[in-house]
């Protein structure tokens, strides 16, 4: 089992995939849904940042007569485009009803977007979404207005350090944020090899090799020592050198002291079918945290029959890679809103709602919600 990160909903697809199957099944299908939803504007847009031309869109309410809120959308982990392939579009619906902008971007390497997403720290992804609420206020009028990010997954250690890192950051959306990296790995490939079908032995036995590689990348090892050690394994499909690398990079992330120092509000969503971070543990250790921390308010929730990305689930196993993953992509296509479980968009909705008064302040409540 190798050390993986967390999983964004349909790692590993390319554009070129999605655009033949959508051919293959009928686009006549995407226009149907998209009819059915109030028009948006569609922007193409780009920004610099470590020297890199990225290459995003902005998304705004076909009513906006100014710019003066929008989410900035943070991806999860892998190669992940500017609609995370039709994930991002209810919610861009959603915040465009509610009278807010997304701005969202092809990651590094990904799409249209220059350089490399695998060589970056979760420090140099923050340093990423800070170039991008630069960008945004030279869209913004006279540079004003509420700038609120929503992160999804390995972006979970990304926003609370671009929160501590500046002051015009409005609010924060976590959506099953894990808490450690190593906790998080441990927890994801025992979900896997479980629903497998792996008896105890074989996952104890899978466990002790991944324990041998995370420590070989804890130590700093080339990847020649990784290649090297799992020489002659069945089955094992190794890591590239490239992501061997960023989880060298990435190994020690972990949400706890950035989480503890945020000031400003944080709503937490986790689904209790998680398959890829422990949503108890996570939920409630973002609970203990943002008690501690500045913030004015926040809300954690758990929502039942949900999964990592908080889709209807009914049981916990991996469903975002392979032919799960495609069949999942068609009933977001098929869907749209109606994709997630029950309680997520009223939960965003309710959010937004909080916020509807641009240049609003807070006071620290002493009952805040959980």
């Amino acid at each position: 089992m190798s050390f993986v990160s967390v999983k964004t909903p349909f790692v590993g697809f390319r554009r070129i995939g999605v655009a033949l199957l959508l051919f293959c099944l009928g686009l006549a299908m995407v226009i149907v849904v998209a009819a059915d939803e109030a028009p948006l504007v569609r922007k193409n847009v780009s920004f610099v940042h470590a020297g890199n031309i990225l290459q995003g869109v902005l998304v705004l309410p076909s009513t906006a007569a100014t710019l003066d809120s929008c989410v900035i959308f943070v991806h999860g982990s892998g190669d992940t485009p500017r609609d995370a392939y039709g994930y991002y579009e209810p919610l861009w619906h959603l915040f465009a009803e509610k009278g807010w902008c997304s701005l969202s971007w092809d990651k590094p390497g990904v799409g249209d977007s220059e350089g490399d997403w695998q060589l970056q720290s979760m420090e140099d992804r923050a340093s990423e979404v800070a170039a991008a609420i630069e960008f945004l206020r030279t869209e913004m009028d006279n540079g004003e207005g509420q700038i609120g990010l929503i992160g999804f997954s390995q972006a979970g250690w990304v926003l609370p350090k671009v929160a501590n890192q500046r002051d015009d950051v409005t609010f924060l959306i976590s959506v099953s944020g894990a808490v450690n990296w190593i906790e998080q790995s441990r927890y994801s490939g025992r979900q896997r090899m479980m629903a497998e079908g792996l008896s105890g032995q074989e996952i104890e036995a899978a466990e002790d090799a991944a324990g041998a590689i995370n420590a070989l990348i804890q130590s700093d090892a080339p990847y020649t020592a990784y290649l090297s050690y799992i020489a002659g394994e069945v089955d094992v499909k190794p890591m590239s050198e490239a992501f061997w690398g960023f989880v060298k990079h990435n190994w020690r992330a972990d949400v706890r002291t950035d989480l503890q120092a945020i000031h400003v509000p944080m709503l937490a969503l986790f689904g209790s079918y998680d398959a890829y971070v422990d949503p108890d543990s996570s939920a409630n250790a973002y609970r203990q945290l943002l008690g501690l921390s500045a913030v004015p308010f926040f809300e954690v929730r758990l929502f039942d029959h949900a999964d990592h990305g908080l889709m209807k689930a009914e049981q916990r196993k991996p469903a975002h890679q392979g032919v799960a993953a495609w069949l999942t992509l068609l009933k977001i296509w098929f869907l749209g809103g109606d994709i997630f479980a029950d309680g997520v968009l009223a939960g965003l909705a309710n959010w937004l709602d909080k916020f509807s008064e641009p240049g609003i302040t807070f006071a620290r409540e002493d009952d805040r919600l959980t």
